[in-house]
């Protein structure tokens, strides 16, 4: 039972904003469950949490909300250089989701597309790709270290 609580607890903190899938596996194998779980659970959660972010972000209007604070310079700005930005636009959100640092991830690859106005499921594949690099990354960096340390 103990450990069907701490899966529940590695699914919320794959869900959640700050910690996403790399968080979500550390504390996973940290805590003692089966890497083969926390793995693929992290991931799936995560990936579960984009599709759902960019809905609720449609239904708040974020980027009228965005535009409306940043002034009609933004939005000027963001419309000049679409063109240049949409040559790229997956490679840049794969990249920003796959790197395993702090305020990279998919959250924050979320805000860049519905900001930048671009097609929510192209971005959402690109993304979800990116936190499947970025959570192996990181497993296999934990379970290296786990090796490495003997413990």
């Amino acid at each position: 039972m103990a450990d069907l609580l701490l899966y529940l607890i590695v699914l919320g903190l794959a869900m959640a904003p700050i910690s996403e899938a790399r968080g979500a596996i550390l504390f996973g194998i940290a805590a003692g469950l089966s890497p083969w779980i926390v793995l693929p659970l992290s991931l799936a959660g995560n990936i579960l949490a984009i599709p759902i972010v960019f809905w609720v972000l449609r239904q708040a209007h974020f980027r009228n909300i965005i535009l409306s604070i940043f002034g009609q310079s933004a939005a000027s700005h963001i419309e000049k250089n679409k063109g240049h930005l949409e040559l790229y636009r997956e490679l840049a959100l794969f990249i920003i989701s796959a790197v395993p640092l702090p305020l990279f991830g998919a959250y924050t690859a979320i805000l860049i597309s519905e900001v930048l106005g671009w097609n929510w499921k192209k971005s959402a594949l690109a993304i979800a790709s990116g936190t499947l690099l970025s959570g192996l990354i990181v497993f296999l960096g934990a379970e290296g270290v786990i090796k490495l340390f003997g413990s």
